[in-house]
């Protein structure tokens, strides 16, 4: 993986030279979905060889796939870095990140995986240092395939699993407001909801 010029591949593994803004996280989305595609390619060329009886070039292949796989992996952890620091300018957000804690996060471009799991480092680092509130910026999924939203559902899902007090759709139909709060200010009608699709009262 290059810094200013790199290569890209199309679909069918050719390689082609191209420059690129690698200070782009699209770039590095690109280049990752493209890893994935050949891992995938590789996995079943290496699946057929074995079948038919060729298993060195089975063992070739399959290492061939661990790799597009692991690079995969990196430019995918590059492209969600680059996104948090196009989105949360003069935020950290990384892994380790000192300094106070963000009271918003844009998660836009990012997997659910990748959110999820920058969202855990932000509700962990929020209650470690008292803070009182965090909104999360998840859209409403209009760019989602299909218009089905994947990013706000899981992220939900996830903060309601912590000891927070949660408003979806506030401050606005994007975004998601968590509270620090303890059980017990939560309140029952928090509690039911949980465990329940709605509340009767």
């Amino acid at each position: 993986m290059g810094n200013s010029s790199s290569s890209t591949t199309n679909n069918s593994g050719s390689y082609d030279s191209i420059i690129a803004d690698t200070t782009s996280p699209e770039y590095w989305r690109n280049l990752g979905d493209q890893l994935s595609r050949q891992r995938n390619q590789a996995f079943e060329d290496s699946k057929a060889a074995y079948a038919a009886g060729n298993h060195a070039l089975a063992g070739r292949l399959s290492r061939q796939g661990k790799d597009c796989a692991r690079q995969a992996e990196q430019a995918h952890e590059r492209a969600a870095a680059l996104f948090l620091q196009r989105n949360n300018p003069g935020v950290s957000l990384s892994p380790g990140g000192s300094g106070p804690p963000p009271g918003q996060i844009d998660l836009h471009g990012l997997r659910v995986k990748e959110a999820v799991a920058t969202v855990e480092r932000a509700l962990s680092r929020g209650r470690a240092a008292g803070q009182a509130r965090l909104v999360l910026v998840v859209g409403r999924g209009l760019h989602s395939a299909g218009g089905v939203a994947k990013l706000r559902p899981a992220i939900e899902q996830l903060v309601r699993r912590h000891n927070v007090r949660v408003t979806a759709g506030a401050p606005n139909a994007g975004c998601i407001t968590v509270e620090f709060v303890s059980e017990a200010e939560r309140g029952w009608v928090d509690w039911l909801a949980e465990r329940t699709s709605c509340v009767i009262c």
